[in-house]
């Protein structure tokens, strides 16, 4: 008569696995689909530089090859007065020197500041005026005008380029940095989904001067402090370290890590990712994130640590996607351990249950039941 009990209960105890097992796995989709949100994510406003480019592009990304020549257009604005024999110039008006426009951004960004920056330099073969140059940014959203500032100190006396009127008298291979952040409030801006935001820049002055942009040393173009980079989870695993984020403006993230403008700090050591082993820093598709109903993809960038006594979890990210002494845009540092963990099994790369919130108490408990079955069958 033992028998068919003992039956019944293997029965019971097989019923039992299987809906613990399947609550473990309903657990651990809703976990997941949890974290691909927006509140996954970590978000605050940073320094982001929109380098202006050839091709009139206006793109977060900066070239990495220190080798690459530098855009260079000349531009004057200044009028000869007359009647002879007296002849003097006026600075004329205001003359484009073009319009740089962006892609359309990939999710929702809200701007609070800007600061505009310029590479230039005088006419070096017309000596007899000073340029005293004056320059004008506008700012655009989806081509309607939403900020403008006017830097046009007529006073040359105690100014100079770093004020941002002020003459620049050196050669075209060493041209000035102007970098000015405006006088007057930029407003609080909510860029969309889709949209695009461009910039126009104007100049006037007493002769002609030279511009220079799309270059690592040249990196003309306007600074913005907005929530444009969103901070995923970070990973760990043996001697590799890495973290993934979503971008607002695509890039070529290569760049950043071939000119070291994203590197990591471990044990207060900057890594030199030129002298990391082969292979390494690795740029991968990582997890997907939702912002208001549309998934996108983040970046993930892993890097090799040698010293197997490093303390990997307090490896401090210096993101930027500019040179790390560039005037406008200093580098974001943000502590790994700040962000959530991801585990990963080494065979598909996906989320073992133990990075699960919750799967510890699932399996205890089964256990638990499992014992206990196992029991009252002996």
């Amino acid at each position: 008569m033992q028998y068919p009990i003992i039956v019944h209960r293997k029965a019971i105890t097989s019923i039992i696995v299987a809906m613990m097992v399947a609550c473990i796995f309903t657990y651990s989709l809703t976990s997941v689909k949890g974290e691909e949100t927006e509140n996954g994510l970590l978000r605050n406003p940073i320094p982001l530089h929109l380098n202006m480019k050839e091709a009139a592009e206006f793109s977060p990304e900066t070239r990495s090859d220190i080798e690459y020549i530098a855009s260079e257009e000349k531009y004057s604005s200044h009028e000869q007065n007359t009647p002879p024999p007296v002849s003097t110039r006026n600075k004329g008006e205001f003359k484009s020197m073009g319009t740089w426009e962006s892609d359309s951004i990939g999710y929702e960004i809200k701007i609070t500041d800007v600061m505009f920056n310029l590479w230039w330099v005088e006419d070096p073969d017309d000596e007899d005026y000073a340029a005293n140059l004056e320059l004008r940014w506008t700012v655009f959203l989806d081509g309607e005008q939403i900020f403008q500032y006017e830097d046009n100190e007529d006073d040359n006396d105690n100014d100079d380029y770093e004020d941002g009127t002020g003459p620049c008298d050196q050669t075209r291979d060493n041209p000035c940095e102007y970098s000015e952040s405006p006088t007057n409030a930029f407003p609080e801006t909510i860029v969309k989904s889709g949209q695009t935001l461009s910039l126009e820049v104007e100049m006037k002055a007493f002769q002609a001067i030279y511009i220079y942009y799309d270059n690592m040393s040249r990196d003309s173009g306007m600074m913005i402090m907005a929530d444009a980079i969103s901070f995923g989870s970070s990973k760990m695993e043996g001697d590799t370290v890495g973290f993934e984020f979503v971008e607002a403006w695509g890039t070529n993230v290569q760049e950043a890590i071939d000119g070291n403008f994203l590197t990591i700090i471990v044990d207060s050591v900057e890594i030199d990712n030129s002298q990391q082993a082969s292979g390494y820093p690795q740029v991968s598709v990582g997890a997907t994130y939702d912002f208001n109903g549309t998934g996108l993809r983040s970046v993930m960038v892993t890097w090799k640590i040698e010293d197997e006594y490093a303390k990997l979890d307090e490896t401090i990210i210096s993101f930027s996607y500019s040179r790390k002494d560039a005037s406008t845009t200093p580098p974001t540092s943000i502590n790994i351990g700040d962000l959530p963990l991801l585990k990963a099994d080494k065979d598909d790369q996906g989320l073992l249950p133990e990075s699960l919130p919750g799967f510890e108490i699932l399996a205890s408990v089964l256990a638990i039941v499992l014992v206990s079955l196992r029991r009252r069958e002996l």
